[in-house]
């Protein structure tokens, strides 16, 4: 009787851990692809003056410098396709502007909808990159974000924070 016991508390034990490192794993994939939309999009800003036209000068072509276009839709573009579910993206979801702008895309199968949301030029530009999933179904959202923005050299930097909401819900 006392083997059962323990087998039944070990067991539940080992459930609850591996269900920990699911969410874990899940969450990882949130926290990688908007710290990599985040730094692509710096680099795209710090490098777009070189697209302005040929004789501007170096201060007037910083002050310029801009983010790609807002994304027009999330990828996935129905939030409920990653709810409590993964969703496969679509080389096509990623081909349009700003995915194609930043040269990001996903191949593997998703737990989040991926947003960019982007405004200004110059030293009043910023964006922002944005995963929401619903991990388990429940209705809750588990939301990742980082900001971009220019510092006073007008080189774009990364948020140094992440923001959690509800990280494993």
């Amino acid at each position: 009787m006392n083997f059962l016991a323990l087998a039944a508390l070990l067991a539940t034990l080992g459930m609850y851990g591996f269900a920990y490192y699911v969410r874990r794993a899940k969450t990882a994939e949130a926290v990688g692809n908007v710290t990599a939309v985040a730094q692509a999009a710096a680099a795209y800003y710090n490098e777009s003056d070189a697209h302005q036209p040929a004789g501007t000068k170096p201060e007037q072509a910083k002050a310029m410098r801009h983010f790609p276009a807002p994304a027009r839709q999330t990828v996935p573009a129905d939030p409920s396709a990653v709810k409590g579910k993964k969703y496969q993206s679509a080389i096509g979801d990623w081909s349009v502007s700003p995915w194609l702008d930043l040269q990001f895309k996903i191949t593997q199968p998703q737990c989040y909808t991926y947003n960019f949301e982007s405004a200004g030029a110059g030293a009043a530009a910023t964006c922002t990159v944005t995963a929401n999933g619903d991990l388990d179904g429940d209705g809750i959202l588990s939301t990742y974000r980082m900001t971009v923005a220019p510092d006073d050299k007008l080189e774009a930097v990364p948020s140094q924070n992440l923001e959690k909401v509800d990280p494993e819900e």
